[in-house]
């Protein structure tokens, strides 16, 4: 006796079409890269400036996401070029990745 399986078409999205392309990756990488090197350039020029300017970390954040949302992924480089030196996205990873670390040491101190 064969048992009839009923098969439901449903307006599902197949799960690698949800998921971002490696350019998007690429960019959001990017996007945090600049926004960590900016944030230490900046704090540390605060922490020069005698208490004449502050910084905070939080707000740095909130407003660099916002301000680089739509950013394209070339526009991204070419300030990761000129601003940090970063001259393509393997340098990019290798920044991401000592960033990471240095995050993980600072936690594991505290």
């Amino acid at each position: 006796m064969a048992t009839a399986i009923a098969t439901h078409k449903q307006n599902v999205t197949k799960a690698l079409d949800r998921v971002i392309s490696i350019d998007e990756k690429r960019r959001l990488m990017l996007i945090e890269v600049l926004r960590e090197e900016s944030g230490r350039e900046l704090e540390a020029q605060a922490r020069f400036s005698n208490g004449e300017v502050e910084f905070d970390w939080k707000e740095h954040n909130a407003q660099f996401r916002i301000d680089y949302a739509d950013a394209s992924l070339k526009e991204l480089l070419e300030y990761a070029r000129k601003l940090y030196g970063l001259a393509d996205i393997d340098a990019v990873r290798e920044r991401r990745a000592k960033h990471k670390a240095q995050i993980r040491a600072r936690l594991e101190r505290n």
